[in-house]
């Protein structure tokens, strides 16, 4: 009776730091959470950007596109000074000829002042295997395969630009390609992003890509090309920043 006294209180004991160890930590409920998502669109000079379309450069050349693509990454939502929702694993590809919506997770419902992206990739990921990674960073029209220590592509601005001046862009005219990669091509950003959403909700931003402003300053008649971080990839990152805006 005392050997079985003394069994049946080792195992209680043992219950209860086995329950105590293997608590489960809280996890959000729609009580609490909403859905982040974040449309990108592309525009002109307030209108609608039209990839088919003719444009015309900084230096007033007529120019057409044939891509315009970007990374987005490491998004974060602050409110005053404290970060409230940071996605170190949230990744977008951003491009005009295919606009769209992206569901970036889930946040604590309440109100948001500010919004923290990345243009490109952190180091680390900028230089990781892309035939082992997911999409959208298994694309191998954005990675230097050919280079692969530079990395990623970050932009990816391509397109034709009329050289004889009759504002007619055609299969004549001569191509222009500009590639901004290596990690000095990265950009953090901050911008102003007054929203709120109920718990079980959805929290909707809207980036606006102001395309007239990234080729704001750039003669491609001049240079027209740029690979990896010359002086015009770096003009064509900081004109990106500012190109962006959020609502």
């Amino acid at each position: 009776m005392k050997n079985n006294m003394i069994l049946s209180a080792a195992l209680l004991v043992l219950a209860t730091g086995c329950k105590k160890d293997k608590e489960p930590e809280p996890t959000p409920s729609d009580s609490t959470t909403a859905t982040f998502r974040l449309g990108i669109g592309f525009h002109w000079q307030g209108d609608d950007f039209d990839i088919a379309n003719t444009y015309a450069d900084g230096a007033g050349n007529a120019i057409k596109f044939t891509a315009v693509r970007f990374y987005l990454s490491e998004t974060h939502l602050n409110n005053g000074a404290s970060t409230i929702a940071d996605f170190h694993h949230s990744f977008i590809l951003a491009d005009a000829a295919e606009e769209g919506e992206y569901t970036i997770g889930t946040v604590p419902a309440g109100s948001y002042d500010e919004l923290g992206i990345v243009i490109g990739l952190d180091s680390a990921t900028n230089h990781a295997d892309p035939t082992l990674a997911e999409a959208p960073l298994n694309d191998p029209d954005m990675h230097w395969s050919w280079n692969p220590e530079v990395g990623y592509k970050f932009l990816v601005l391509e397109g034709r630009i009329d050289d004889d001046g009759n504002g007619v862009v055609d299969d004549n005219d001569p191509v222009f390609t500009y590639h901004c990669a290596t990690d000095d091509a990265l950009r953090n950003i901050t911008l102003p992003f007054n929203a709120s959403a109920a718990a079980g909700g959805i929290l909707e931003g809207h980036m606006e890509v102001r395309m007239n402003v990234i080729v704001s300053g750039v003669d491609m008649l001049t240079t027209q090309s740029g690979m990896g971080y010359e002086a015009i990839n770096a003009q064509l990152m900081d004109n990106l920043t500012t190109a962006l805006e959020v609502e």
